[in-house]
């Protein structure tokens, strides 16, 4: 303990207080609080103390001193490696200083003097720089502080630009390759050349990354060089670099203000000056704009001086008045620049490069293959053991102990160098899917969901940032054109349900109310679309929070659309169209397209649990009851309705019984456009109700398993399961009917009770035919369509569903192991298997 005069050992004092002690006291001092305790007890435990085992922390010279620029060609290409998995590790969720800083060269690129290791590191931290700046602008981590925290590294970084970055490495690759050539030819091994490849490779890999995510990603995000522009005098935007005699337009400020402050100041000259203040002021700005202009004329154009001298200027009426001619001039001019400051400001909007990022993309694949096939080529751990990569000369795990988050966990799985070159190859993939598939999924809000959240089951935070720039990259307009999500919203909306008010032939489409009421309804559905698009940039988490939020919205959205249906009633009875409301061939049609997108994010919504294994077996009876009665026939219900209301639409229009012979063709592609969707409506009808069916035979074959003790529900009887079925559907209580269900509801309709009393055999035979049903269902469909390609897993579960039935029949389960199991591309439809 430190005193005023110096450390005083007080153990043998310490220790016969502590005998006195009982529960909850402790000893204390006036100079040694509770936070002192508190920091004592955390001392030494590798948990909770970061600075254990750091007496003497790596620096880059002990790396050289071991041999780090060594010629030791498979040394150098484990350590490029081991830097490649340690970002793995960091994109997975550990803190940066215990993972990619752990390599010393990363915080001290400046010093490296090593040819190869020079442009590797500074490409690898600009790469972490540019992923954490994409990660958070996106802002889809909210534990981003911790997992993603850049301390005081990215604060003290003079970075490099990418230009001079991508030079050096592929100066290097060429420089290998030449190595690499002379080296076999020396010895005539290929050794040495496959070598050398793979190291050339690791670089070409880098560079690849980086390029792809600048066409990707606006500058601002993509480049710590990001030139933004600065305003002087007010209105004329610059760029601040090529503004060169910035600070020396200042001092002549200060100077011209020091010489008013000296001039007299008499009340007329006061007055005086108050008048001409904004005159003043003006032409300050003015002068300000016209330097920063043509400081940057000088760079787009070079001087010219004429041969010639210019013709003399004839005298004419404006010349009487020089000064006031020139001081309206002045003012006219900078009234102008007034009103066309906004379009000043505005800087050219930024749109990814598909194109090019898709055959870098290609190229990134193959590196990434190759990168996976010449791992073997590098130097073996001991044991053959990765670890945490300690063996290698610049690898130290305490390197960056100051930089780790005080509170963050201490448990690092570092992955193997192999399996981060795998987890590289994946995510290669998911880039060059990203620069191909987003353009195609803007059609309709349904494929534009439908995209996002397949990309996003597996993706990774990089790649699912990523996504979230290259859909909105600076606001709400997709992929920084001139399109917001309200243009699919309305395509879906029109194609699917075909609302009056979008009808031209509808006098509800010229009615200013209902005009009104329809854009307010469609700025609310864009909003929403927007935020639930957004969360697909989180985890499974954060997406299943976020989606809760987004359905109390989503009913409040009915509202809107209520007023919607509500004005197209008065309208279409005003106008003697119609009776009654009921007889309006698309009666509550945009009612119906909101609660079909509510399913649907109910749908998504209870796979992210399942996908998240949230769900125990002994819950599954009524979470199951919910997925077939409740989700997938309203779902049907509102396909149906879908279908419906078109059929009426295209009866009632004009173009249906037209004998015009000029309009035949357009006839024709409307009929084909109408055929081509009742296809798709009728195969997810069928879809819904085979879903339907594999639901009922989930809930009996439950029952089944719980009878048999194979199953066990906890105690507490009747009421403790309405708790449990209370809290699964608590997201759902603002919904109301039908989506708010209760607990006698589900015991009413599943007749559940009785399911508990009917014979066992006769319970397993109706769960069969259950199966049996949607497997003769999902064979009369074309599984061969892009957007249905999980019905051949769906058929796999029936199958394998089936079997179970007749194995629980027929077989002695004693000493078997019978659990659920839950395939890789649909966990939520399991099927049981008997071991």
């Amino acid at each position: 303990m430190e005193t005023g005069a110096g450390k005083e050992d007080v153990s043998q004092e310490f220790f016969k207080l502590c005998e006195g002690l009982s529960v909850g006291e402790m000893v204390t001092t006036p100079k040694f609080t509770l936070l002192e305790v508190m920091s004592a007890i955390e001392l030494m435990e590798p948990k909770m103390d970061v600075g254990v085992g750091a007496s003497h922390l790596k620096t880059l010279d002990d790396a050289i001193a071991d041999g780090l620029y060594g010629d030791d060609m498979p040394m150098q290409l484990a350590v490029m490696d081991a830097t490649l998995a340690m970002v793995v590790a960091w994109l997975e969720g550990s803190s940066l200083g215990t993972t990619v800083w752990t390599n010393v060269m990363l915080a001290n690129v400046a010093k490296i003097t090593h040819p190869l290791f020079h442009p590797f590191a500074a490409g690898i931290n600009l790469l972490v720089r540019n992923i954490y700046s994409l990660v958070n602008n996106v802002g889809n981590l909210e534990e981003l502080p911790e997992d993603f925290n850049p301390q005081n590294l990215f604060n003290n970084q003079t970075w490099m630009h990418r230009r001079d970055i991508i030079i050096m490495m592929r100066e290097q690759m060429h420089a290998l390759e030449r190595q690499g050539a002379s080296w076999s030819k020396e010895t005539g091994s290929r050794r040495a050349v496959e070598i050398c490849t793979a190291c050339s490779a690791r670089l070409e890999f880098v560079t690849l990354m980086l390029d792809i995510m600048s066409y990707l990603m606006p500058p601002e995000i993509e480049n710590p060089h990001f030139d933004h522009k600065i305003y002087v005098g007010g209105h004329e935007p610059m760029l601040e670099k090529d503004y060169e005699d910035l600070e020396k337009l200042k001092l002549e400020d200060a100077e011209e203000q020091e010489e008013e402050q000296k001039e007299d100041k008499s009340p007329g000259k006061k007055e005086n000056n108050k008048k001409n203040g904004k005159k003043q002021k003006r032409k300050k700005n003015k002068k300000h704009a016209k330097a920063a202009k043509n400081a940057q004329n000088e760079k787009k154009e070079s001087p010219k001086t004429s041969p010639t001298k210019p013709e003399e200027e004839k005298p004419n009426s404006s010349s009487a008045k020089p000064a006031e001619s020139e001081d309206v001039d002045d003012e006219e001019e900078y009234m102008e620049d007034e009103d066309d400051c906004s379009s000043c400001d505005d800087p050219a909007q930024f749109t990814p490069n598909f194109q090019f990022a898709a055959v870098l993309s290609d190229r990134l694949i193959q590196i990434s293959h190759l990168i996976k096939n010449t791992v073997i080529l590098g130097r073996r751990g001991p044991d053959n053991e990765d670890g945490d990569y300690k063996w290698l000369m610049p690898f130290d795990s305490k390197a960056c102990v100051r930089m780790i988050p005080a509170c963050f966990p201490r448990s690092v799985k570092y992955p193997t160098r192999m399996e981060a070159a795998v987890w590289w190859t994946e995510c290669a993939q998911r880039i060059y899917d990203l620069s191909r598939l987003p353009p195609k999924s803007t059609k309709d809000i349904n494929m534009l969901f439908f995209f996002a959240q397949q990309f996003t089951v597996k993706s990774c935070v990089f790649t699912r940032s990523l996504l979230q720039v290259i859909m909105f990259p600076t606001d709400a307009h997709l992929m920084g054109g001139n399109t917001t999500c309200a243009e699919p919203i309305e395509d879906s909306l029109k194609n699917n349900f075909m609302p009056q008010v979008l009808d031209k032939d509808s006098p509800v489409h010229d009615d200013p109310l209902a005009r009104q009421l329809y854009l307010n309804f469609l700025n609310q559905m864009s909003k929403l679309a927007v935020n639930v698009y957004s969360s697909f940039g989180c985890n499974l988490s954060r997406q299943r929070d976020r989606l809760e939020m987004a359905l109390e919205e989503l009913a409040h959205i009915q509202y809107y659309a209520g007023q919607v249906e509500k004005r197209t009633d008065e309208v279409m009875i005003a106008a003697k169209m119609i009776d009654c409301k009921e007889q309006n061939s698309s009666f509550h049609s945009i009612a119906s397209f909101v609660f079909h997108n509510l399913v649907g994010i109910i749908h998504y919504y209870f796979e992210l649990g399942f996908r998240m294994d949230l769900f125990v077996p002994y819950e599954f009876p009524y979470i199951f009851w919910f997925l077939g009665e409740i989700d997938a026939k309203w779902m049907m219900t509102t396909m149906e309705r879908s279908q419906e209301i078109q059929l009426n639409y295209w009866k009632g229009s004009s173009l249906s019984t037209t004998l015009n012979q000029r309009r035949q063709k357009e006839k024709q592609a409307r009929e084909a456009d109408l055929k081509r969707r009742f296809v798709v409506h009728q195969f997810n009808v069928l879809n819904q109700y085979a879903i339907s069916l594999i639901c009922e035979g989930i809930v009996k074959l439950s029952v089944i398993l719980i009878r048999k003790g194979i199953v066990r529900v906890p105690d507490g009887g009747d009421e403790a399961e309405r708790l449990r079925f209370e809290r699964r559907f608590e997201p759902l209580q603002n919904l109301g009917p039908p989506l708010n269900v209760n607990y006698e509801q589900f015991k009413a309709k599943t007749r559940i009770d009785e399911l508990y009393q009917v014979e066992m055999n006769d319970l397993i035979d109706a769960a069969a035919e259950n199966f049996n049903q949607a497997k003769a269902n999902l064979e009369q469909l074309d599984n061969t369509v892009e957007q249905n390609r999980t019905n051949f897993e769906l058929l796999q579960i029936t199958k394998s569903n089936m079997v179970a039935c007749r194995l629980l029949k027929m077989m002695n389960l004693e000493g078997r192991k019978v659990e659920w199991t839950y395939p890789e591309q649909l966990p939520m439809y399991p099927y049981l298997s008997i071991k």
